[in-house]
């Protein structure tokens, strides 16, 4: 199996928006402040939106499916799958949230069998009223799950069918990093990005910059890292954007406006690398 590597640079932007509380229960976001900030990423040619079906079950997806009818080709959409969540239709919506968290307290283990993976596919295809997404994403993949031919198969097969670009992985894990990458099938990873986890991730990274694999990382503005003094928010993001692959993507997951602008101004002046090493020398001599 061969990964799909000649794509535009054009596809990612340095600064992304993560999605995960859009649609939280009891306080899922206004759909007017979700527009205010799709206008904010318009103005500052940021593309890409993450996202995945067990967001809020389903109502991130359709609330990104409300707001994105018509600038749909003017962003770069990656969802996930694998979590297992209610998917209720109508007048029965407003149950899935509830019904989730009783799935996910009690069955614990994602669910990466091909046929579920296609079936969620297509739904989250549905909700965000779209043909296509620009990535798919096994969604805090087990090692079995990249190593399993089944699911290999399939994930060529979604690639091949259209229904996305590119397919991939998200995870906390090295060790399934790694896999992924040996695979040969997985075009884009995500994992966590903040100056607790760099060491860790970095040979992960250099390994996927050196294949051709897009890197997304997410959570930079670690809270354990924002406790410490004198460490702030421009400082995580600007040091973790300098120590990232440079075509890398970095997620801020906000529902200002303003402060997804401020963010990005960050995340595209990154300091100079001395500058990020040292803070990360420093910050490891704090905890």
């Amino acid at each position: 199996m061969t990964t799909q590597h000649n794509l535009s640079a054009t596809l990612w932007s340095k600064l992304g928006l993560g999605t995960g509380t859009l649609a939280s229960l009891g306080r899922a976001a206004k759909i007017t402040d979700v527009r205010q900030i799709i206008s904010s990423m318009l103005d500052c040619s940021a593309k890409v939106i993450d996202t995945a079906d067990t967001y809020g079950s389903g109502d991130c997806e359709r609330l990104l499916g409300r707001v994105l009818r018509e600038e749909r080709d003017a962003f770069t959409l990656v969802t996930k799958a694998g979590y297992r969540h209610a998917n209720l239709p109508g007048p029965l919506g407003p149950l899935n949230q509830v019904i989730k968290k009783g799935i996910q307290r009690f069955v614990k283990k994602p669910n990466f069998d091909p046929t579920y993976l296609v079936a969620c596919l297509d739904n989250s295809l549905a909700r965000l009223k779209t043909d296509r997404v620009e990535a798919f994403l096994l969604h805090d993949a087990s090692l079995e799950s990249v190593t399993d031919e089944s699911v290999l198969s399939e994930c060529v097969k979604f690639r091949k069918s259209g229904k996305t670009r590119l397919v991939g992985i998200s995870s906390e894990s090295p060790e399934v990093l790694s896999a992924a990458i040996a695979s040969g099938v997985f075009s884009v990873i995500e994992s966590p990005a903040n100056l607790m986890v760099i060491e860790a991730m970095r040979p992960v990274w250099q390994e996927a910059e050196a294949r051709g694999i897009h890197v997304i990382g997410n959570h930079v503005f670690s809270p354990t890292c924002l406790r410490l003094p004198g460490i702030t928010h421009e400082q995580l993001m600007r040091a973790s954007v300098a120590l990232l692959p440079k075509s890398s993507t970095v997620l801020c997951g906000t529902r200002n406006s303003r402060h997804f602008t401020q963010t990005n101004e960050w995340a595209n002046d990154p300091l100079p690398s001395v500058e990020a090493e040292k803070l990360l020398f420093n910050l490891g001599n704090l905890i």
